[in-house]
């Protein structure tokens, strides 16, 4: 019975149905190191030293960029308040763009050191900074860029996300757990341990299943229950340190996980009715630093060293 048992598990699909269908060449200094999809205006906005390129989605071609002093570590997009904020790792600020006509509307202090991951809250018209160096979490006023609040995590704050009722889930990459933040009084409500899972550095929230993924720096995708706030699943990868994590979401309860690694795999994981499993590892494909998908096409971005590497099947 054990036979048939493990003969009816689906084997993981061949690498080779994944492949790179094109390649995004980027003109500035440095590598992309952060990646952010606006699939209504069909647009890809990429951050990487000096700047943002912009490309179209569907054509592949570059139509604008921002300039941005400094190493741009972190993306976030407001579409409903054509607003784009990014990053800048080594100056500690964070710049505000206009989505129409890509200027620069004001750039503001981070309220730490080395911001990364940015985090927009539709509901409460909020922006989270990821301050890694000095472990603060700062709250800016998404549309004026005022500062709201901070709170002091400690670590090494990296990926945050907001569910929509209040919580806010902050991967901390130096203390493997992840921070409940309670967003109208920006206090902490505790942490869920990502054991086995080492250097937790990006999360997606997938907030009608209720269900949040992690990828983390040992080779593991951790799935949490955000309710009880304990870990459910853990699926083993191929690849070693993440550098992100892109979802898509399929017909009949599937999602797929796309996450690339700083070995150049990439690894998918696909949950099959809350059923989680390695779909496939993509051997060299980007080197990873950044990702994004896009649902009208069903590309996966992955950024690396020879650019921006659009993978589908």
């Amino acid at each position: 019975m054990l036979f048939l048992a493990l003969a009816l598990v689906p084997a993981p699909a061949a690498a080779q149905d994944y492949k790179v269908v094109s390649t995004l060449r980027s003109e500035g200094p440095g590598r992309v190191q952060a990646l952010q999809v606006d699939a209504a205006a069909r647009r890809l906005y990429a951050g990487r030293r000096g700047g943002i390129d912009v490309y179209d989605i569907d054509s592949g071609r570059k139509t604008g960029a921002v300039a941005i002093e400094g190493d741009v570590g972190g993306l976030a997009l407001a579409p409903d308040l054509r607003r784009g904020y990014a990053t800048s790792v080594d100056h500690g600020t964070v710049s505000i763009f206009d989505l129409d006509g890509l200027g620069t509307v004001g750039t503001v202090p981070s309220g730490g050191t080395e911001p990364r991951e940015l985090e927009y809250d539709a509901k409460a018209g909020v922006l989270y900074v990821s301050n890694s160096r000095s472990g603060q979490l700062a709250a800016l006023d998404a549309r004026s860029g005022a500062a709201k609040g901070a709170l002091s995590l400690g670590g090494r704050p990296r990926q945050a996300s907001a569910d929509g009722r209040g919580n806010l889930f902050v991967a901390d990459e130096a203390r493997d757990v992840l921070h409940v933040v309670d967003t109208a009084s920006l206090s902490s409500l505790g942490t869920i341990s990502v054991w086995p899972g080492k250097a937790p550095v990006a999360l997606v929230n997938d907030v009608k299943e209720r269900r949040i993924y992690v990828a983390t720096g040992n080779g593991k995708m951790i799935v949490v229950d955000p309710d009880p706030g304990q870990m459910l699943s853990v699926v083993d990868t191929e690849g070693t340190a993440a550098a992100g994590i892109a979802i898509q979401y399929a017909p009949a309860r599937l999602v797929r996980l796309y996450m690339p690694n700083a070995d150049g795999t990439l690894d998918v994981v696909q949950n099959a009715k809350l059923t989680p499993s390695l779909e496939a590892s993509v051997p060299r494909v980007a080197g990873g630093t950044a990702v994004a998908f896009d649902e009208k096409t069903g590309h996966a971005f992955v950024a690396g060293p020879e650019g921006i590497q659009v993978i589908g099947k």
